[in-house]
């Protein structure tokens, strides 16, 4: 069951505010991040919720991370 949904936004993205402000993106997501951190972000979230798990899966662009990894 997917738990963690967040935007993944590409630098083209992230060095445009208005572009973001524009596409209703919050002021807080107009930051640039790798997959990985914000992965690790949703399940030190989900964590702090009390919920636990065995797995995770996500797509390749987190294998790219050597912390999530």
């Amino acid at each position: 069951m997917p738990v963690g949904l967040r935007l993944f936004l590409l630098d083209a993205w992230t060095n445009k505010p208005e572009r973001c402000a524009r596409a209703g993106v919050p002021a807080a997501e107009m930051v640039p991040r790798s997959k990985g951190e914000i992965t690790l972000a949703e399940l030190d979230r989900i964590r702090a919720a009390g919920v636990r798990f065995e797995t995770v899966l996500a797509d390749a662009g987190n294998g790219a991370s050597a912390e999530f990894r």
